[in-house]
């Protein structure tokens, strides 16, 4: 049966954005864990807090070339009146000066080196003169703890330096190499299948027969889904009920989710769903009140959630952005959203083309000198030209007549800025 076209203009019936996001979010989750070597972890999200070992330095290091000193010895020094005192030794990074520093003595120490018993502080060497005789002159005073990194400063043994759910950053994992972890315990990654659907649709390379298209929406999915480390395979298929059918039997047993791009709509031509009631799969929702993107179906395939995203290359990329994207991140235990958000001040109105929608506008977001974010809506006549040109993307909310000039908003990124 044809729904009604005012119907479908309205959107009665469907659910809304913000409820089909809750039922995503309520049904997609994290994977299970692994243990993984450092080397492995970076991007990764961890399972578990994750605690120092051991403190970092594990002993007061030197944080200059110079001399270990006590700090009274030298605290009238200054470059017209210096002080002369013993050098007894050497500190060197790993290689300590096992005796102890008094009075008058002063211990040469590289940057990193154990602070010696006895010393309270370290003279820079471009305060200090080394004699051939065995002695130092010091030209400058130090303060107790002067040019010295104490330890467990840095990272204390016990101390909590990564929280459960956090993204692993190369920075994360010199630190806890510090703190003596040598392995981290991280979510799944998930493992993702996209098919795109149509006879019309043609892989990237292959020759391009009259009316036609390149699998521009699999390339943008599947790019979209290496940013974020994400693996994936891919398979293009007929407007074939059977043909979508194996396709999707072939990939169900080696994924975590299964995006299709195409069949979502309700022609006679657009079988995707057709083929997945066949299959026995739970549907959650199909058609919401967004736009771009209204026709998209979300279910469950044996315990495998399957995203049905329009084929219209804006519909399509907004459904993954709002909607499959999202999920992917949450399933290897990232909560935050995928896409980073910015408040930008409107540089013109945008208007609501149906309030009980809501509505995404590509936008074109740009970064002062003072740090402050300003928002236009991005204008192409060609759809594919808005998703590669686009910065962000403005979201009129459900209930809203629209956003007025000076509005502060928030806005989802689509590119790194500044």
């Amino acid at each position: 049966m044809k729904k009604d076209p005012n119907e479908i203009d309205e959107g009665i019936g469907y659910i809304g954005y913000r409820q089909a996001l809750d039922i995503v979010t309520a049904d997609v989750r994290p994977l299970g864990d692994e243990e993984l070597p450092l080397n492995l972890c970076v991007g990764r999200v961890s399972s578990t807090d994750v605690a120092a070992t051991v403190s970092y330095p594990s002993v007061d290091v030197s944080l200059k070339d110079g001399f270990a000193v006590v700090s009274a010895d030298v605290a009238r020094a200054e470059r017209d009146t210096p002080v002369r005192l013993n050098v007894i030794g050497s500190s060197f990074a790993g290689v300590p000066y096992d005796g102890r520093i008094g009075n008058g003595d002063a211990v040469k120490v590289c940057s990193g080196a154990p602070i010696p018993d006895g010393a309270d502080a370290v003279v820079s060497g471009e305060f200090c003169e080394e004699g051939s005789s065995g002695d130092v002159v010091v030209r400058a005073d130090a303060g107790p703890g002067r040019n010295i990194l104490q330890t467990g400063v840095e990272v204390s043994a016990g101390a909590t330096i990564l929280l459960r759910g956090e993204r692993i950053t190369p920075g994360h994992l010199g630190l806890a190499a510090a703190a003596g972890i040598s392995v981290i315990r991280v979510h799944g990654r998930p493992r993702a299948a996209i098919v795109s659907i149509g006879d019309e649709v043609v892989a990237p390379g292959e020759r391009l027969h009259v009316g036609q298209l390149y699998a521009s929406n699999l390339v943008t999915m599947e790019a979209w889904l290496a940013s974020f480390g994400i693996p994936c395979v891919t398979s293009i298929v007929p407007d074939d009920v059977q043909a979508i059918q194996r396709a999707l039997k072939t990939h169900l047993s080696g994924v975590d989710a299964i995006l299709t791009s195409g069949g979502a709509w309700g022609s006679e031509r657009d079988l995707v769903v057709r083929a997945l009631n066949e299959l026995g799969w739970e549907m959650r929702f199909h058609y919401v009140r967004m736009g771009p993107g209204k026709g998209i179906a979300f279910g469950s395939w044996d315990n495998v959630p399957v995203f049905c995203l329009p084929g219209g290359p804006l519909s399509n990329g907004m459904a993954f952005l709002q909607f499959a994207l999202p999920a992917l991140v949450r399933m290897e235990g990232d909560a935050k959203p995928p896409l980073r958000v910015v408040h930008a001040r409107l540089t013109e109105d945008v208007r609501s083309r149906h309030r009980a929608w809501t509505e995404f506008r590509d936008a074109v977001i740009t970064l002062n000198e003072r740090g402050q974010y300003a928002v236009a809506p991005y204008r192409s006549r060609s759809r594919l030209a808005a998703i590669a040109g686009a910065g962000g993307l403005i979201c009129i909310p459900e209930g809203s007549e629209g956003l007025r000039r000076g509005d502060v908003v928030p806005v989802q990124l689509l590119a790194r800025l500044g």
